[in-house]
C-alpha cells in the first residue's frame, strides 16, 4: 500500500504536468460517464424500482384480450360481479383490489375545482403496504353502506392545493355535493391510480344500477401472485374464470378471447421501455467513443515516455510496477471524470425529467440520483480506467530497453517496425471511434423516428377541453346530452372552429 500511495503521488506530479491533456481527458470522459449515468437513473427509477410498494414486482393486471385484433392488450376493467366471482374463485392471487377514476368537484367559498378522484375497494391500503404520512387510512368499516363519508388525500395535491397545511386532517370537504372528512394524507411517493384522492366504495353483486340511465362502474384489477406462481399458470387459471363469466355477460366478452396477464410496470411503462433502452445503448457507445479518444491521447502521451520506462525498468522496476503506474493515472483520470460526469448528469436530469411525457411513467416513480445509480458511476469509471488505460500500459512497459535508451530525443523511440506498430494502433482506434459514432447516430435516429411515429390521424389543431359535470345534477345519460348538445352547437358556430364533437 506504500508503494501505491507513493504511485498516486507520482501520477498526480505527471498530471500536473500536462494540465491540459489532464483537462481534456477528464471532460470528455466525464461526457459519457455523465450521460450514461442521467440515463441509467431514468431507468433504475422506471424499470427496475418504479414504485415503491413491498411486492411490486408480483403484481398483475387481467386482461380480455380479443384474439380476433392484432393489437396487443384488451379490456382491464371488470363490473362488481365479474371483479368479485374473480376475487372469490381465483387460485394464484394472495390479494385482489381494484379502483375506478371520477372527476371529483370540490365546492367551497373560492368555487368549484376539479380533482382526479379514485374510488378503491376494501383492502386497498393493507394490498400496497404503506401507512399513511398523516393521520390514518381507510379501514373495513369505511367501506360499509351507511358509513360516515370519509376520503384520503394524496401528498402532492396536499402541498399544491392546501399549502401543506396538517391542521385540515378531520376537516369536512363537499366533494361531488357529498360532505367528506378528510382522515389522512399519504407519503410523497404514494401515488395510486394517479388519483389526487382516494374514496372508499365497495364493489356489488347487483347487475343493474340504483339510478335508471346511470353510468355504470368498471373496477380496473389488480392482483398479487402466489409465491411460486408463473404467469401462464395464472392466465390458465383466471380463464376458466372468465369463460364462465362470458356465459353471464355475453355482450361484455369477445366471441373469442384469452386471458393476458401484464406486470404493473408494463402496464404504466408500455413501448417507453423500447425508447430507454435505445437511448441507453447510444449513451453507452458516446462513452466508448470517449473511452477510445482518451486511449488514443493516453497512447501518444506514453509514446513520449518511453525512455522513462526504459531507464526504470533498468533500474529494476518490474513489468507489473510500470503497468500498474499507468493505471493509476488512469484511474485518476476516470474518477475525475466520473466525479465531473455525476454533475453533468445532476444538471441534466432535471431536463430529461421535464423532457420526458406524463403519463408514460409512473405515478410513484421518483427520478433521482440514489446510492445504485452512484455506485453504476462508479463502476463506469473504474470500467473505463481499464477499458482506455490497459492497452496503453501494456505497450509502454514491454521489456524492450535498446531502442528507447540508444534514442537521442526526448522520448521519442525511433524505429521503422516500432512506428509502423503505434501507425496500425492509432489506426484502429480512429475507425472504431468512427464506427460507435456512426452507430450511436444511427440509434439517436431510431429514438427521433419513434418520438415521429404517424398516429393514423392529424393532431395539429386540435384542442381538448375537460368538463366534469355535478354528478347530483346530472346523473344520467339524457341529463348529460342534454347539457352537450347546446354547447356543441354554440362551439361549431364560433369563428374559427371547423367542427367540434
Amino acid at each position: 500500500m506504500g508503494t501505491f500511495w507513493r504511485d498516486i503521488q507520482f501520477a498526480f506530479r505527471n498530471l500536473r504536468k500536462g494540465p491540459g491533456f489532464a483537462a481534456v481527458a477528464v471532460v470528455t470522459l466525464a461526457l459519457g460517464i455523465g450521460a450514461s449515468t442521467a440515463i441509467f437513473s431514468v431507468i433504475e427509477n422506471v424499470l427496475m424500482e418504479p414504485f415503491p410498494y413491498p411486492g411490486a414486482n408480483r403484481y398483475y393486471s387481467v386482461l380480455i384480450h380479443d384474439t380476433e385484433r392484432n393489437e396487443p392488450g384488451g379490456r382491464g376493467g371488470y363490473s362488481g360481479p365479474e371483479f368479485l366471482d374473480i376475487v372469490e374463485h381465483n387460485h394464484v392471487f394472495d390479494g385482489v383490489i381494484a379502483n375506478d377514476q371520477t372527476d371529483v368537484l370540490y365546492r367551497s367559498g373560492e368555487g368549484t375545482q376539479r380533482f382526479q378522484g379514485s374510488y378503491v375497494t376494501p383492502g386497498t391500503f393493507e394490498f400496497l403496504g404503506m401507512p399513511a404520512m398523516l393521520g390514518r387510512v381507510m379501514v373495513a368499516g369505511d367501506y360499509e353502506p351507511g358509513a360516515p363519508p370519509v376520503f384520503v388525500l394524496r401528498y402532492k395535491t396536499w402541498v399544491k392545493s392546501f399549502g401543506a397545511d396538517p391542521k385540515i386532517i378531520g376537516n369536512t370537504f363537499v366533494l361531488n355535493g357529498t360532505p367528506r372528512t378528510l382522515i389522512g394524507i399519504m407519503p410523497p411517493r404514494f401515488g395510486w391510480g394517479d388519483a389526487d384522492m382516494w374514496i372508499p366504495d365497495k364493489p356489488s353483486q347487483a347487475t343493474t344500477n340504483s339510478v335508471a340511465g346511470a353510468f355504470p362502474r368498471f373496477w380496473f384489477l389488480l392482483g398479487h401472485m402466489k409465491p411460486g406462481v408463473t404467469p401462464k399458470q395464472a392466465e390458465a387459471d383466471l380463464t376458466v374464470i372468465a369463460q364462465r363469466l362470458a356465459k353471464e355477460f355475453p355482450k361484455e366478452y369477445p366471441k373469442h378471447f384469452s386471458v393476458q396477464l401484464m406486470s404493473l410496470t408494463d402496464l404504466v411503462v408500455g413501448r417507453f421501455r423500447t425508447t430507454l433502452y435505445i437511448v441507453l445503448a447510444a449513451v453507452g457507445l458516446l462513452l466508448l467513443i470517449g473511452c477510445g479518444n482518451v486511449a488514443n491521447l493516453l497512447l501518444a502521451r506514453a509514446t513520449t515516455r518511453e525512455k522513462e520506462f526504459a531507464i526504470r525498468a533498468a533500474m529494476g522496476a518490474s513489468r507489473w510496477r510500470l503497468v500498474r503506474q499507468l493505471l493509476v493515472e488512469s484511474l485518476i483520470l476516470a474518477v475525475g471524470g466520473a466525479g465531473l460526469g455525476v454533475l453533468i448528469a445532476w444538471g441534466g436530469l432535471k431536463s430529461l425529467v421535464a423532457l420526458i411525457p406524463q403519463q408514460i411513467i409512473p405515478a410513484e416513480a421518483a427520478i433521482r440520483m440514489n446510492v445504485p445509480v452512484l455506485v453504476f458511476t462508479l463502476g463506469v469509471a473504474m470500467l473505463t480506467a481499464l477499458v482506455f488505460g490497459l492497452v496503453p500500459a501494456l505497450k509502454a512497459a514491454r521489456k524492450d530497453l535498446n531502442d528507447p535508451l540508444r534514442d537521442s530525443g526526448k522520448g521519442l523511440s525511433g524505429g521503422f517496425r516500432h512506428g509502423k506498430l503505434r501507425d496500425a494502433v492509432v489506426v484502429l482506434e480512429v475507425g472504431l471511434s468512427l464506427t460507435l459514432l456512426v452507430a450511436a447516430g444511427l440509434l439517436m435516429r431510431s429514438f427521433v423516428a419513434l418520438r415521429d411515429v404517424k398516429l393514423g390521424l392529424q393532431p395539429d389543431h386540435v384542442l381538448v377541453a375537460r368538463l366534469p359535470l355535478p354528478l347530483d345534477r346530472y346523473k344520467t345519460a339524457a341529463q348529460v346530452q342534454g347539457f352537450y348538445q347546446p354547447l356543441l352547437q354554440r362551439l361549431k358556430a364560433l369563428p374559427g372552429v371547423v367542427e367540434a364533437t
